[in-house]
């Protein structure tokens, strides 16, 4: 069983607080039937013939207390906390929680795809493990909690297998296009087109100009250059799309990049049986390429960006643009992280003016802020994809969740 990613991750969310971030009540009122309901779940664990339950809310503390004192000595219990202040208040005073040994986990984070994410990366899947809702929530919570405990049921745990091997069977490679939007002051543009494999069909980029840069990219796929002065992204990114030609589109920005073995593995993604879409993390690199952010939204951070070309597909809203018009199964990839290099290339200076024209292209419905500091982790602690492992290990939901 891999606690230490759970215990890890948590321990960083928990270290940091943004400032202003209400505190929780000190203390809950803890329901009478605590008890029988810890007799239930256990006994649901039991002959479920798994060795990991799952309770969705600490709340007082109180169910997850008697949850422990009964779990067996082969099994854990991993609780979901999605407010970073109730599980500080409850590791606070239960050190022997989260240790080094123990059985007994607390995973903390305000996004629930994190959670999503930390689960399945720590080998929790719906048929290994037992699942319990707190029943001492209030409504709204419940609601939220019995939502991520449906998102966890509904999730497929798949491994994509590595298209080299399919090649050997004669299953031909999917005809992907990349399309992109770039500013001609982006830096690392040389870096950028060079992570392009040679069995792209076209990179199609939209620059944000009258007329394309002169000079020239070193690409291994071939690339056309449009100009089109930026007006907002959403409709920016619909005019790349609209020159697409490959059955599947896949959209990467200017400070993004896939690690060469995740290039080498991501045709596996469209060769999935009735595959529309993939949701990819995004692991922004920070302060430097062996850490990134974490925790408070910051990872996973989904960004849907691989899908087929198709009628009716379009982005949408001006700023953090959205991908409409896509139905049936989508995938979830886990272990094939968009790296982020916007915090390593850009200074403060030109991240403040990129996050300014964001908020400008919103028409002051969305607003920016650039933090001094952020909770970060090591890299190494996500899964990332290598070619030797041959497969990409992703979750597959029967419809879109966004």
């Amino acid at each position: 069983m891999n606690n230490d990613l759970i215990k890890k991750y948590t321990a960083a969310v928990l270290e940091f607080a943004f400032r202003g971030h209400a505190a929780a009540p000190a203390d809950f009122p803890a329901p009478n039937d605590t008890a029988s309901f810890a007799e239930r779940s256990l006994r649901i664990l039991d002959k479920s013939g798994n060795e990991t339950l799952v309770l969705f809310g600490l709340g007082s503390g109180e169910h997850a207390l008697a949850l422990a004192a009964g779990l067996p000595g082969s099994a854990r219990l991993i609780v979901c906390e999605t407010d970073p202040e109730t599980a500080r208040a409850f590791l606070t005073t239960r050190p022997e929680w989260n240790g080094p040994d123990s059985r007994t986990l607390v995973l903390a984070d305000t996004s629930p795809w994190a959670h999503l994410y930390l689960l399945a990366m720590s080998g929790v899947r719906p048929d290994n493990a037992a699942l319990a809702l707190n029943p001492s929530l209030a409504e709204d919570e419940r609601a939220r909690y019995r939502n991520l405990q449906r998102l966890f049921m509904r999730a497929k745990p798949h491994q994509a297998l590595n298209s080299s091997y399919l090649s050997h069977v004669g299953v031909q490679a999917p005809d992907l296009s990349v399309g992109v939007i770039l500013s001609p002051d982006e830096p690392g543009l040389d870096e950028f087109f060079a992570q392009f494999p040679d069995w792209t069909r076209e990179v199609i980029v939209v620059w944000d100009a009258k007329t394309p840069p002169e000079r020239d990219f070193a690409c291994a796929a071939p690339v056309r250059h449009l100009a089109r002065p930026l007006d907002d992204f959403a409709s920016q990114r619909n005019h790349a799309l609209a020159e697409c030609a490959g059955d599947w589109v896949l959209f990467l920005d200017g400070d993004e990049r896939f690690s060469e073995d995740v290039w080498g593995l991501l045709t596996a993604c469209m060769l999935v049986k009735r595959l529309e879409a993939c949701w990819f993390p995004r692991m922004t690199l920070y302060p430097d390429e062996t850490r990134c952010k974490a925790g408070y939204g910051l990872w996973p951070d989904l960004q849907l960006r691989l899908f087929r070309n198709q009628d009716g597909v379009r982005f949408t809203r001006p700023v953090h643009e959205r991908l409409t018009g896509l139905t049936g199964r989508t995938a979830l990839v886990l272990d094939a992280p968009i790296l982020h290099y916007s915090r390593l290339t850009k200074s403060p200076d030109t991240l403040a003016a990129k996050l300014k024209r964001f908020d400008a292209a919103s028409d002051g419905h969305v607003r920016h802020m650039l933090n001094d500091d952020y909770p970060t982790i090591p890299r190494a602690l996500l899964s990332e994809a290598t070619f030797l492992v041959g497969s990409l290990s992703m979750l597959l939901l029967e419809e879109n969740p966004a």
